[in-house]
């Protein structure tokens, strides 16, 4: 069963935080291991960031290495371009296509299961991104947003916006991660429902930051993040799971009402 099979049977569980992980002393296939056992049956290649081709195909082994024996899915993690598009930045649009199309081969080749394009602030560089995966392979493509409390992505991007030109341009999931918690999340969840007919990704922080000790510290416990949760799940979207600030705990939890919700459906 491919991913957009399994989707239309049971509501994808996405695992937590990578960053926040590493930063504890915890090793990549430790990372991917716990979220596996959390109850995760997508897993995040560790790409956050402008890796090689030989990084890339190095990421997808491990994560395809560590899901052995799992029912789980591994998909290829696009993070936006680190330089801001022209005319705000130097960045050209050709550029932008040539690298996000080098990710999409080197992990296509390497063998994931999907495109994952995230935390997307520019909605020119999410359209690119976008673009450059559906054009250079076959794989099912997400594409998540990060807004903040306004409801705007920090380059000025509504909710109504994203959704209508993501959706236009063909991708299969349409969703919003990180900057904000559950609390706020549930509402722009709620608004981009009214917005697109695709299926729905919800991936928040554990809450908003505060730094303590020049370290970033979330104070929604999993507790908490999962009650928030179990609503947005019931609002009918496709998957969950978390973004900064979020463990292996929250994904469990997660893991419990994504399986309740999935059988309930059925």
């Amino acid at each position: 069963m491919n991913l957009i099979e399994f989707a239309k049977e049971n509501m994808l569980v996405l695992d937590g935080a990578m960053g926040t992980m590493l930063q504890s002393g915890y090793a990549v296939r430790e990372v991917h291991l716990a979220y596996l056992e959390a109850g995760a049956n997508v897993i995040l290649t560790n790409t956050f960031h402008n890796p090689s081709n030989a990084d890339i195909t190095a990421a997808v082994q491990l994560a395809r290495d560590v899901a052995t024996g799992f029912a789980a899915f591994v998909v290829l993690d696009i993070a936006p371009s680190a330089q801001l598009l022209e005319p705000l930045g130097d960045l050209t649009l050709e550029n932008a296509y040539a690298d996000f199309k080098r990710q999409v081969l080197a992990g296509a080749a390497a063998g994931v299961d999907a495109i994952y394009i995230e935390t997307m602030t520019d909605l020119g560089v999410a359209e690119c991104a976008v673009r450059a995966a559906k054009e250079n392979c076959e794989l099912p493509i997400f594409c998540t947003m990060s807004f903040e409390a306004n409801m705007h992505t920090f380059m000025g991007t509504d909710i109504p916006t994203m959704a209508s030109r993501l959706t236009a341009l063909g991708v299969d999931f349409l969703g919003i991660n990180c900057s904000v918690g559950p609390g706020e999340m549930k509402k722009m969840a709620a608004e981009l429902m009214k917005w697109t007919h695709l299926p729905i990704i919800i991936k928040p922080n554990a809450g908003l930051p505060r730094f303590e000790g020049g370290k970033a510290v979330y104070d929604v416990t999993s507790e908490d993040f999962a009650a928030e949760m179990a609503e947005i799940a019931d609002m009918g979207v496709a998957g969950m799971g978390g973004c900064c600030g979020t463990r292996p705990e929250f994904i469990r939890k997660l893991s419990v009402i994504a399986k309740a919700r999935s059988e309930h459906t059925i």
